[in-house]
């Protein structure tokens, strides 16, 4: 009888554990279907819901370039959720306007993308018969005046060689600031010709863009002696007349 007892509490104690077990299973499986619910849902929202969708198109640092053109540019359509908007390109497309030389683009929770850019430094001016074209330190183009800008040196050049402005971006780039303040023009006819023109009716002749560091180098001294004429075409051996 004894034996029979110790059987049926074994037994009894069995099926109990198999329920908790079961019990112990179903709630995994649903926590897991939950948690699967839950990024479901999330992704959905994140992915294809327009509820975090753009809305707006913020555009800072904006002066001489249209916030407009920016966002047109730009091309996000509206709704188009936030998290699925390619960054890279949108700063691509924006960075093809003139003005344009560095572009951030972020997402700003809940609805809005924020592009931000930085413009053109304008270093001189290349007058033209219907006016002027600013162009930057790398020799860029990127905006027009119909008078002479002020604070900026104005150049002449013959014909309109690309090659040619980018040498000039160089070659004003590298004066020293000292020499930079006294640059009333730059003019050249070829990219071997390019000669300053500063106060006092100075003439420096530069010639070509190659080694500018040098020829910036040498000629802060060259000045300090009298004459008003001085070529550092060749910087190795410059002269004063």
């Amino acid at each position: 009888m004894s034996t029979m007892t110790r059987i049926s509490d074994a037994t009894g104690r069995i099926d109990l554990r198999r329920r908790r077990d079961r019990r112990r299973r179903w709630l995994w499986l649903g926590v897991a279907a939950g948690v699967l619910a839950v990024l479901g849902g999330l992704t959905w929202l994140l992915l294809f819901s327009t509820v975090l969708g753009v809305r707006t198109i913020e555009v800072s640092g904006a002066t001489i370039t249209n916030a407009d053109d920016v966002r047109r540019l730009a091309d996000v359509s509206p709704g188009t959720p936030l998290a699925r908007v390619d960054l890279d390109a949108v700063a691509t497309r924006v960075a093809g306007l003139p003005a344009v030389d560095t572009v951030t683009v972020s997402r700003v929770w809940p609805g809005t993308i924020g592009i931000r850019i930085v413009e053109r430094t304008p270093l001189f001016a290349i007058e033209t018969p219907g006016g002027y074209w600013i162009a930057d330190h790398e020799g860029v183009i990127f905006n027009s005046a119909a008078d002479a800008p002020k604070g900026l040196m104005i150049a002449q050049i013959t014909g309109n060689d690309p090659r040619l402005v980018r040498d000039l971006g160089t070659v004003l780039s590298a004066l020293p600031a000292e020499v930079h303040t006294r640059v009333r023009q730059v003019s050249a006819e070829t990219a071997d010709s390019i000669t300053l023109q500063l106060d006092g009716g100075v003439r420096v002749v530069w010639g070509s863009a190659d080694q500018s560091a040098l020829k910036a180098q040498v000629i802060v001294p060259l000045l300090q002696q009298k004459g008003t004429v001085y070529d550092v075409s060749a910087p190795s051996n410059p002269t004063v007349k």
